[in-house]
């Protein structure tokens, strides 16, 4: 009966669940400056529950897409009080524009990325979702080697000033420019993918070495009061606590 009324809170909200394969009923959101000011306390009250908000995104200069739009989020500090203030747990994630013909230019592309990144985030705190590595393409003169390297030198640096492994978000397609990598799987780096229109989403890398994935992404289309036009849902595949600085 919990969960019947759940969903139909949900549905009244404008929140349309997603199919038995999304996880567990929790609904999360995804946000960045494209959504403009958002009225937080209406979207907990939709039934929200998680929200991964844009701290940055490319290193300021870098952005093949929406290049104008790039750098820190200007609206990340206020989505990230804000949503906190309403209940809702939140993550900070970037969005890669990954560069470099060679390993040596990968990494630095990549420490610089990941330096506007923690520069917006600063520190995390308690009850706060791990931070996230958005990568998707493009990926600009990269082969499978220097890509995965990229992906390497963000990961430990953003693990080495905040304390956690990142997640990864990805696709199946971008993901195999990586050569469809085990190497971050393995390492337990925990799987964000994005597939949308899908009763269960594909995961790259063997189903993440076994692991499966965290979040799912399942689509970009969705409506939830507070928020001005279409905006991007997820759903867990494991409990929100796994994801969670404690």
């Amino acid at each position: 009966m919990l969960l019947a009324a759940t969903a139909a809170c949900a549905a009244a909200a404008g929140l349309a669940p997603a199919a038995a394969g999304a996880g567990t009923r929790a609904v999360g959101i995804d946000v960045s400056r494209f959504q403009g000011a958002i009225d937080w306390p209406s979207v907990a009250g939709a039934g929200v529950r998680f929200a991964f908000v844009q701290a940055s995104r490319g290193s300021g200069t870098d952005c093949t897409v929406k290049p104008a739009q790039c750098g820190p989020d200007p609206f990340f500090a206020a989505n990230r009080a804000a949503a906190e203030a309403s209940g809702i747990r939140v993550g900070a994630y970037h969005r890669a524009f990954a560069s470099g013909a060679t390993v040596t230019d990968a990494r630095a592309d990549a420490v610089a990325e990941a330096d506007v990144f923690l520069a917006s985030v600063g520190s995390l705190n308690a009850g706060e979702l791990v931070p996230v590595l958005d990568v998707e393409t493009p990926f600009t003169g990269m082969t499978s080697i220097t890509l995965r390297a990229w992906v390497r030198a963000w990961v430990k640096r953003v693990n080495k000033h905040l304390g956690r492994k990142p997640m990864i978000y990805t696709n199946a397609t971008s993901w195999s420019a990586t050569g469809n990598s085990k190497e971050f799987a393995k390492a337990k780096y925990p799987l964000w993918v994005a597939e949308w229109g899908v009763s269960s989403p594909s995961v790259p890398a063997a189903n993440w070495a076994g692991h499966g994935f965290s979040v799912w992404q399942y689509t970009s289309s969705g409506r939830v009061p507070g928020i001005s036009g279409n905006v991007d849902m997820d759903r867990l595949g494991t409990g929100l606590a796994k994801i969670t600085l404690h």
